[in-house]
């Protein structure tokens, strides 16, 4: 069983605690002190409010950090430099310095290893999906547009997640996975974004983003359009979708619904031999590669550089 201290509480954090007992032993968490109660029903073992105290007093063999968005960096380098493995809920960082000094630890120490929380990877219908486009079920991969949507819900979160100078925006937050689809399933590197992102819903906000959208040039030929917004109405809660258009076909997936073909072999076809869902933590814990280490680096430095771009409304060559 591998030692577990989980660094914060805020997203996503089930991806660890589900696999307590199934090779991972949470022995502590470090939280702020509000959140105390919560990681004592959650997590169990110490809970304490400093993770330097957590990393160097309760020896874990995994750092699991889900804390506010602008103080990951530093955990994730303080693990790295105690020889502790490194599970990270996007971001891994929301600055292009963090994000270089966390790949110079990396590169320093090969004996570590870091996981971005991917997750989009090990479920079924974007497994198909990427299934089909690996085995030319569209022909050669030329345009995809990736849709991220979900609701605001400002009553509800944290004031840190509102404001874009320590949430990082949209691209690193939510957009990162959609970044990260488009090079997984179509097999071709980003070469250039131009992005851009506002806020409509709450303007009198200055710090609050609410949509964003980056335009990626492939590597090769092809294009794709990540967009997403925090605008969903409560009457759905999330609406991801993507479609892939090749030489010989159309693809198409709704999350929640389903994966459809479209080739020369008929329009609309839904593709139901799905494979099953794979945990990104499990596959990466027993040696996987269902999220290589080189993909939750380049997914968040993508997230940066399309950040830069909106920001100075300038195409940047990754």
């Amino acid at each position: 069983m591998k030692r577990v201290v989980i660094i914060g509480g805020e997203t996503h954090i089930t991806e660890i605690t589900q696999l307590h007992g199934k090779g991972l032993t949470v022995v502590g968490a470090a939280v702020r002190k509000d959140q105390f109660e919560m990681a004592r029903q959650k997590f169990g073992g110490v809970i304490v409010e400093d993770y330097v105290h957590a990393l160097e007093e309760l020896k874990p063999d995994i750092a699991a950090v889900a804390n506010e968005n602008d103080r990951k960096a530093e955990v994730v380098q303080a693990a790295l430099r105690r020889g502790i493995d490194v599970v990270v809920d996007k971001p891994i960082a929301i600055r292009m310095d963090e994000q270089e000094a966390i790949e110079g630890l990396l590169a320093a120490h090969p004996e570590r290893r870091l996981l971005n929380l991917l997750t989009l990877r090990g479920q079924p219908l974007w497994r198909r999906f990427r299934d089909a486009v690996a085995g030319g079920e569209v022909g050669a991969p030329a345009f995809c547009h990736v849709r991220m949507a979900v609701q605001l819900k400002r009553a509800q979160r944290p004031p840190w997640f509102l404001d874009v100078r320590r949430s990082g925006g949209l691209f690193l937050d939510l957009l990162i996975h959609g970044i990260d689809q488009v090079e997984w399933c179509t097999g071709r590197k980003v070469a250039a974004v131009t992005a851009t992102t506002g806020n409509l819903g709450y303007p009198e906000d200055a710090h609050l983003r609410d949509h964003a959208a980056v335009f990626c040039e492939l590597e090769g030929g092809g294009s794709a359009v990540v967009e997403g917004q925090r605008m969903l109405p409560d009457t759905k809660g999330s609406d991801y979708r993507m479609m892939l258009a090749g030489t010989e076909g159309v693809i198409d997936l709704v999350m929640g619904a389903d994966v459809r073909l479209t080739s020369r072999a008929g329009a609309g076809r839904a593709l139901t031999d799905l494979p099953g869902a794979r945990s990104v933590v499990a596959d990466w814990l027993g040696g996987g590669d269902l999220t290589p280490q080189a993909a939750s680096l380049r997914a968040n430095r993508l997230a940066i550089l399309a950040t830069q771009s909106a920001e100075r409304g300038e195409r940047i060559v990754v």
